[in-house]
């Protein structure tokens, strides 16, 4: 008899990345450099924050050491530009201060790689709207959601009817289309082992009814795959 064991992914509960840079002061550089010098894996996190004479929120992404509470690099205003493979492109704006204290922003750009287990395959990715309406947060955990390689990037939309960023979820398996997709989509937030996308679900034409856009959004973790347990290990556990 074979048993079967899912392995939940957690790698101390926080994304690790390998991060570099493309910018310097604001202007590009002939190769890419680390964010951090001498750093090596470090945790990426975007989140809400209120930034120091501002009363509302804003997005920012940052780089921390492994386990503190300590800002190495940041980026307000950030952008997913790109997610291929293992790999995640983020662009925003770097403050600093010049010579005369005034807070100074030049564009910046992380190219990241997750670090993630030997068995880590693709992406389940879990639906936090149907039809343009929030499901519950219990239900978007509960689900067991769709799985496959995730790609993120820039293309046309016809749709919209300009370029614009897409999320395309696809099968294990050779097919010609995706089994879901999202349009104008966007990174909320990063933290522990998910992430955040939302955007427009495009619901097709049908009978009298036009196409139409819908609010779509996705909860994004890493997918492991599953391996057998040893008689040894499923003896244990019993």
């Amino acid at each position: 008899m074979i048993y079967c064991f899912y392995i939940q992914y957690l790698i101390e509960g926080k994304m690790k990345v390998w991060a570099q840079r493309r910018r310097e002061d604001g202007a590009a550089l002939a190769g890419a450099l680390p964010v951090v010098e001498g750093a090596s894996l470090l945790e990426l996190l975007v989140v809400d924050v209120t930034l120091a004479g501002n009363r509302r929120p804003s997005k920012v992404a940052r780089l921390q050491p492994i386990g503190e509470q300590r800002i190495l690099a940041q980026l307000a205003m950030p952008k997913l530009v790109q997610l291929k493979g293992w790999g995640i492109v983020i662009s925003g704006i770097e403050e600093h201060r010049d010579d005369y204290r005034n807070v100074r922003g030049t564009a910046q750009t992380w190219v990241c790689k997750f670090h993630v287990p030997a068995n880590a395959v693709g992406w389940r990715v879990r639906d936090m709207y149907v039809g343009g309406i929030a499901v519950p947060k219990s239900g978007v955990r509960e689900g067991s959601g769709s799985r496959g390689p995730l790609v993120v990037g820039g293309e046309h939309s016809n749709a919209l009817q300009r370029h614009t960023t897409c999320a395309e979820l696809h099968r294990y398996e050779i097919s010609t289309f995706p089994q879901k997709r999202l349009i104008d989509c966007d990174l909320v937030w990063m933290s522990d082992t998910t992430f955040e996308l939302v955007g427009l679900h495009i619901k097709p034409a049908h009978g009298d009814e036009p196409e139409q856009l819908e609010r779509g959004g996705w909860l994004c973790e890493i997918d492991i795959k599953e391996r057998e347990l040893t008689k040894a290990e499923y003896r244990a556990l019993r």
